[in-house]
Parts: C-alpha cells; structure tokens; sequence
C-alpha cells in the first residue's frame, strides 16, 4: 500500500490520515499517477456515492470521478499526475466528511430490513390466507380482541388499543383510499 501511496507523493502520511483511513475504513485500492481508487463499506449506498461524486467533481485537480454504490468505491482521476502528501490528507478528509455528512438522507438500514420483513410476513399470510388476510388485517383484529377484553379492567389502555385498531383499519394505502 505505500509503495502505491508514493506514486501520489504521499508517502509520508501524518497520523492522522491513518485515523480517518479507521474511522470508516477506507481501503486504498489501487493507486497510480493521476488516479486512486478508494473503497469503504460504508460508501455502498446510492445517496453517499452520489454525495461523494457531486462533491468531488467540484474539485479543481479532480478530472473524472465515478461512485459505485454496489461495491463501495471511489475512482478519482486527476489533472496531475502526482497529488502531494497534504493533497492527499485533505482528499481522504474530504471523503470522510462527505460520507458523514451524506448519512442523514440515508434510509436506515434496521428500517430497511424491517420493512423487508413485514413485507415477507405480508406476502406469506395472504398466500397462506388466499389474500384473505394480511399483517395490517391481523394486528388491528389483534388490538381490536385485547382492546374489547381488557375494556373493564384497564379502560386507558384498552381505548388506546382500540384506537390504534381504528387507525391500521383507517390508514390510506398507496391508492389514496382508505382500506
């Protein structure tokens, strides 16, 4: 990796590139005069990689650069063929605070696998059900018995079951109807 680091003029590398190389551990890839490519787990989402690309078009020395949100990397070809240790430091800089900064407009990731959960569960009750049913129908039948059951002894709690029956019922699907 340093000899590859050399070929930007980089070869002596303050400490603290290395600790923004390990806060999101950027991997130098391959590097070669007028280009790196860099690579970070992190940076496998379309909004950072676009984030990523729209920032370092803006720079002066960079010619092409080109995100792939599939395998995590950052190609960054320059108008120079060698980028001085500083050049480099502030580039990785750059690229850290790019990705941190993209994170906010980032869908989470426990959002997403929840979502695709529910919506396996989904399909698999209204296949088992022959569309009779589906996870929306099932909870608010749920919150609707235990609401109706605990009525007189917890009447709080029983009418917020009931309530939060009535809004799963209620809801507007993507059509613009209520179900």
């Amino acid at each position: 990796m340093i000899s590859s680091l050399m070929g930007l003029g980089a070869s002596l590398i303050a400490p603290k590139l290395f600790s923004y190389i390990n806060d999101q551990k950027i991997e130098v890839v391959h590097a070669m005069p007028g280009r790196v490519r860099l690579k970070c787990d992190q940076w496998k989402d379309g909004t950072v990689s676009s984030h990523l690309e729209q920032t370092f078009r803006q720079l002066h020395i960079v010619k092409h650069v080109e995100a792939s949100p599939i395998t995590g990397s950052l190609l960054i070809e320059f108008v120079v063929p060698n980028l001085t240790s500083q050049q480099f430091e502030e580039l990785l800089e750059l690229a850290v605070n790019t990705s941190v900064n993209a994170f906010p407009h980032v869908e989470a990731q426990l959002m997403k696998t929840m979502k695709n959960t529910i919506s396996s569960v989904d399909g698999l009750i209204k296949k088992r059900t022959a569309g009779k049913a589906d996870v929306d129908s099932l909870l608010s039948l749920f919150l609707l018995i235990y609401g109706v059951i605990g009525l007189p002894a917890n009447p709080a709690f029983s009418s917020s079951l009931l309530y939060w029956s009535y809004t799963i019922i209620t809801k507007e699907k993507g059509n613009g109807h209520a179900t």
